[in-house]
């Protein structure tokens, strides 16, 4: 097996190296101490304010709360879970100062700084200096940590003038970007806190205004870029973005579970992270995605159109006529009429507008219907020769028409309780026609490939989220409770019970529609209809926008990031291109690189990878790929550690995955199974692609092929029944696998 984690520790050290390893070792012993110190001591002050019944006035138990709010936030900032170090860098300044650089700022009993968080602005310089900008820095050191343990350390001397008056050495050892890049994978993305390159924390440090695309080649960073930028922004200005809130989308589940352990470990807990499909409706799963063509139609913006006339195809029919008496008078209200009012009231609906969804206008419409009611009673009575009722009289006569058997079947009817749920069944089921529905929206044999795909689904795809979620809006909520409930900006008022979330609103809520900032990844697949229903979340936020166009799986529009920057109503956009590949070995890129071309992309732009393994991809041609496919995995499960990926076309998926059921416990958690489009944004030590031609196959197969081959860090495996319909196939080691006879 290999070294899990590979340092120079266990070469020879000069006296120099071990005097230098043993004072770090020193300072990071003190930064561990004491940041244990503060967690307990935080933790035991939220214990205290949740013991604490001394105060049974309002005044007391807000002032409770705050405190509390106040240290359980501390607590969680001084918590990080399974990280490599909490200190990996040092300063020393051309004046003499010495900085320790780390995941956050710790200050001893005295009043000495034991280290300043990577996000400050003095520790901008770890990441900026360079030789031709030495940024005020003699030397930088980069600690290699395992915990409390410090495994390696490696000193660059950035103003050699500054350095030999200071009279400071270079002390060296493995380099800390090249230790991470060679590290095996895990089961969760890392974070890179140690080490971002100078392009990388332009980005993260970049002011929070309009919208910043992070766009590049695989491997580039661009996801882990994104989510340090996060916890740059919560440092920067936490009341803004922790009190509204920031939401961080991801195309897939798995994505957002790969990603989710980055802000933890930077001590950071209070951003949202869902997957596209979470925004759904509540209570409505969504599994997998359409074919691109029909991902396109229901992406298509005329969808905001059709959703008003599906949620009114559901409506009840209103009954062909309505009789009821009062004061001896028999009046009759024909259905023409009631469907014109609530036509009327229908056509006022906005998915945008809270105050004008269904369930909001619904007390307004019912009072229409009531005054439909007593003028045509009050024309009917005056018409039989009786005396014109007066508008006194209009109270009497609607609580007796409460009581009318068929006014009420009539209201029920009118503008009944509707939920997404209703919606989405009828439009599942064949209910609604959408054909009529359609006209003038959609083609006519547009609106019948639409119904025969929601007909003939299992379950609601992600590609229906757009839609799904304009429903949702359209019918909007009932108001509740808690929308009376006192709050204060930040806290939650609780009664005897102690309540510590961060709180002015619950930025959790599915129905929360304010976050202060957004970032979108993989955003190259979004639709406009999920566009729609991101931006509604957020109509006065800055955004991260990340992705690559290279790597779409999408047919239609946007084609560029301006057009993106349209969709989500923003005017100004700023693009940031990342140039460097840090995941893809050089031998690897030379065959994704082909794979680009074929899919219609330009090599010329592809990013420059920084690494050989000497290990070329692998080329194995067999007439049994699935047994190929798992004699290739055991092979790569005995050689080394880490994670090994099969990535197949999504019918081969479970095929694939019951072959690898009988490994041993221990190696089957370290394999997965995934169609490529579930394998987008995510990393693997070892990448298995089953049947490459399969996937040329499919609709934009070229560009899924380009992600399945850029998924690896240390070696790639094609599997094939067909080596010439493999672009790039002459740079691979050929192999042949013939399966026992």
């Amino acid at each position: 097996m290999s070294d899990p984690d590979p340092t120079a520790s266990s070469l020879p050290l000069t006296r120099a190296k071990r005097e230098a390893i043993a004072a770090e070792q020193h300072l990071l012993e003190r930064v561990h101490d004491r940041v244990d110190q503060l967690r307990r001591r935080a933790e035991q002050r939220v214990e205290d304010a949740a013991a604490d019944r001394s105060g049974p006035t309002f005044q007391a138990r807000f002032e409770r709360d705050v405190q509390a709010h106040h240290h359980a936030g501390r607590a969680a900032r001084y918590t990080f879970g399974d990280v490599e170090s909490l200190a990996f860098g040092r300063l020393d300044l051309a004046d003499g100062e010495v900085l320790h650089i780390g995941r956050v700022s710790v200050v001893d009993e005295d009043g000495e700084v034991l280290l300043v968080d990577w996000r400050a602005p003095a520790a901008a310089a770890f990441y900026q200096a360079t030789s031709a900008n030495p940024l005020g820095v003699a030397r930088r050191r980069t600690l290699v940590t395992r915990g409390r343990e410090l495994r390696d350390l490696d000193d660059e001397l950035v103003d050699a003038e500054a350095a030999e008056r200071l009279g400071l050495e270079a002390v060296t050892g493995q380099g800390a970007l090249l230790a991470a890049l060679s590290r095996e994978r895990g089961p969760q993305m890392r974070d890179i806190v140690a080490t971002i390159q100078a392009e990388q924390d332009r980005i993260i440090r970049a002011e929070a205004t309009g919208t910043l695309v992070v766009t590049g080649g695989p491997g580039t960073g661009k996801t882990v870029v994104a989510l340090h930028r996060v916890a740059s922004l919560l440092y920067r200005d936490r009341a803004r973005f922790e009190g509204r809130g920031i939401l961080v989308v991801g195309p897939s589940r798995a994505f957002t579970e790969y990603t989710s352990r980055v802000l933890p470990s930077l001590g950071e807990d209070t951003a949202v992270q869902r997957p596209l499909g979470a925004l759904a409706p509540p209570g409505i799963d969504v599994d997998g995605w359409d074919t691109p063509r029909v991902a396109r139609l229901k992406g298509d913006p005329r969808l905001a159109e059709l959703a008003p006339r599906v949620l009114a195809a559901v409506l009840p029919p209103i009954p062909p006529t309505t009789r009821f008496s009062f004061d001896g008078t028999t009046a009759e209200l024909g259905a023409p009429e009631v469907r014109r009012l609530r036509a009327r009231h229908l056509a006022r609906l906005s998915a945008d507008d809270p105050t004008a969804t269904y369930l909001a206008r619904r007390p307004g419409a019912e009072a229409s219907l009531l005054a439909l009611l007593w003028r045509t009673w009050r024309g009917s009575h005056a018409a039989a020769g009786h005396a014109t009722p007066d508008e006194g009289e209009r109270t009497e006569f609607l609580e007796a028409a409460a009581e009318f058997p068929q006014v009420r079947m009539l209201r029920r009817c009118f503008w009944p309780p509707l939920t997404v749920s209703d919606v989405a069944e009828a439009v599942h089921t064949g209910d609604v026609d959408l054909v009529s529905a359609a006209d003038g929206i959609l083609a006519a044999d547009e609106a019948e490939t639409l119904a025969t795909a929601w007909a003939a689904a299992d379950a609601w795809t992600i590609d229906d989220v757009g839609f799904l979620d304009e429903v949702a809006a359209l019918i909007g909520r009932e108001p509740t409770a808690d929308d009376a409930e006192l709050r204060e900006e930040g806290i939650r008022l609780g009664a005897d019970e102690l309540r510590t979330e961060v709180v002015g609103v619950d930025v959790r809520d599915p129905d929360y529609r304010d976050f202060a900032h957004v970032v979108v990844d993989e955003a190259q697949d979004l639709s406009p209809m999920q566009w729609r229903a991101v931006a509604r979340r957020a109509p006065f936020a800055s955004w991260t926008v990340v992705g690559d166009l290279d790597q779409r799986s999408r047919l239609d529009e946007p084609r560029t990031w301006e057009e993106v920057a349209r969709l989500i109503g923003r005017r100004r956009v700023e693009v940031v291109r990342l140039g460097v590949n840090y995941r893809t070995p050089a031998e690897v890129a030379e065959l994704a690189n082909e794979v680009l071309v074929a899919a219609g992309g330009d090599a010329s732009t592809a990013p420059r990878a920084v690494r050989r393994t000497g290990r070329r991809p692998v080329l194995i041609t067999t007439d049994d790929v699935a047994t190929a496919v798992h004699h290739r995995v055991d092979e790569l499960l005995r050689a080394a550690d880490g994670t090994v990926a099969v990535l197949s076309v999504r019918g081969d998926v479970a095929d694939l995955a019951a072959g690898l059921g009988e490994l041993a416990p221990d190696d089957r958690q370290r394999v997965r199974v995934l169609q490529v489009r579930t394998a987008k944004g995510l990393e693997f030590d070892d990448v298995v692609v089953a049947a490459p031609e399969a996937i040329l196959a499919e609709e934009l197969g070229a560009s899924a092929l380009y992600v399945a081959v850029t998924r690896a860090t240390r070696s790639l495996t094609l599997v094939t029944g067909d080596p010439t319909a493999v672009p790039g196939a002459g740079v691979c080691e050929p192999r042949r696998h013939d399966p026992p006879a």
